[in-house]
């Protein structure tokens, strides 16, 4: 049997598996609305067929028959929980198959990967809000579910970008949102955040650092691809403009750390010149000085702005501090906390309101951010850069709790809008994002290569 007929027998199977899961369309148990039946078939051929054929090309089909798997037990939960019981046979067969190509094609990493990407997965279609349990209209009518546009069924705020041209397909009890936008990014998202979090763990234990410092970084490393990876999923459901930038921006730091991890390079830590640290600090000092003045920082994003601000300051004071020795590790913990604290909504409103506690507070970031350059000194590069990265993943996941809480309405400022607290929190995600990411880059960097 030559390759060419290999592959062609590998891909059958999914073929199948993908008929029994639109059995219950093709034999009409799911009426389909006729504006949005050719989007349907041509979002399933496209999104599938490009599954297929990666899969395909890079010798993942193991990996592949595992995530069918994983769905078609999910979805036969799904059918047999909703009382769907005349379509349950069609997923049980979709699984008995799956397993049966997953164990003749598996290769090592296989099952590891392909558990993580649908957990990933699931994660993010539950965050995005894409997979409701939920009593809908369904119920009262004869048929198993509906299949129709989004459009139909539209919020007072609108349709988010990210899921335009979307359809949705209701069943007794459930909803599934996609549209070609999230059926592209999310399973996309998920494998890469997986193959990223297998290729680091593989890795943990090579390079010249000593096995200990190598599971830290590989903890450090794995938290920032879930981090970016699930992040994708809460903003995605939002209907503001800049908030879709999130999934094009973790896609794409996604997709560059996988490069990374196959064709690793050694990075070189930035040094920092007196000269630069001051005009830093005159730049930073200004900048907070011209929101201060012209009251732009009673806008609760660029308040949560000069408070980030604050904190860098403190940092580069630490530059001219005179102390050769370190303070002690522990000592972050203080910082970490005052960190914590400046995000609590009624503090964040009393600074706003009385004038010496909003001195208070940006006196409590400067040292904050002392803590954090004193405790820098004197230590070696990879630990310097493991802490950047654990300050800013705190700083990324406090601001994406506050992002996800909003999106069910749920008010911990009190004095400021919805749209207010989304604000804020996108604000501090994107200066907080991208320094974790490239902090992630260059640990992997240290790992492989050494400091």
């Amino acid at each position: 049997m030559n390759l060419k007929s290999g592959k062609a027998l590998n891909a059958l199977p999914f073929v199948a598996v993908l008929l029994l899961w639109n059995a219950p369309f093709i034999l009409k148990g799911i009426i389909v609305e006729t504006d949005v039946l050719m989007e349907l078939i041509v979002t399933e051929v496209a999104i599938f067929g490009g599954v297929l054929l990666a899969s395909l090309l890079r010798g993942r089909m193991g990996r592949l028959y595992l995530v069918t798997t994983y769905i078609s037990v999910a979805t036969l939960i799904i059918m047999i929980s909703t009382g769907l019981w005349r379509f349950a046979l069609f997923y049980a067969i979709a699984f008995l198959l799956s397993i049966r190509f997953f164990i003749s094609n598996r290769n090592r990493l296989d099952f590891s990967t392909g558990t993580i990407a649908f957990l990933v997965f699931m994660v993010i279609i539950v965050l995005s809000t894409s997979l409701r349990f939920a009593t809908t209209s369904i119920d009262s009518l004869n048929s198993t579910g509906y299949a129709f546009s989004i459009y139909d069924n539209s919020s007072p705020l609108g349709i988010p970008f990210t899921y335009a041209y979307g359809i949705v397909i209701g069943l007794r009890g459930a909803t599934l949102s996609f549209s070609p936008l999230t059926a592209v990014f999310f399973p996309v998202i998920s494998y890469l955040t997986a193959d990223n979090t297998m290729l680091i763990l593989k890795g943990s234990n090579s390079g010249s650092t000593t096995s200990a410092t190598g599971a830290v970084v590989a903890a450090l490393a794995c938290q920032c691809e879930n981090t970016i990876g699930v992040l994708s999923g809460t903003v995605s459901s939002l209907a503001l403009s800049i908030l879709p930038f999130f999934i094009f921006l973790s896609a794409g730091l996604l997709i560059i750390t996988n490069i990374y991890l196959h064709n690793p390079i050694r990075m070189k830590f930035p040094k920092f010149r007196p000269w630069m640290v001051v005009s830093l600090f005159v730049i930073i000092l200004t900048l907070e000085f011209y929101i201060v003045s012209t009251g732009l920082v009673y806008d609760l994003a660029l308040f949560g702005f000069v408070s980030f601000l604050s904190i860098i300051s403190g940092f580069l004071l630490g530059f001219a501090v005179p102390v050769k020795r370190s303070l002690p590790m522990f000592s972050i913990i203080l910082a970490f906390a005052i960190q914590a604290i400046m995000f609590w909504p009624h503090l964040i409103n009393e600074a706003l309101a009385v004038p010496y506690i909003f001195e208070a507070y940006n006196f409590a970031g400067l040292f904050a951010g002392l803590i954090l350059s004193l405790s820098f000194k004197n230590r070696r590069t990879i630990t310097k850069v493991g802490l950047i990265e654990l300050i800013f993943s705190m700083e990324t996941m406090i601001t994406a709790v506050f992002l996800y809480i909003t999106l069910f309405s749920i008010s911990i400022f009190t004095g400021f809008s919805e749209i207010a607290v989304i604000d804020f929190s996108v604000f501090i995600l994107i200066l907080s994002l991208p320094v974790m990411w490239f902090s992630n880059i260059y640990l992997l960097s240290v790992r492989t290569f050494g400091s």
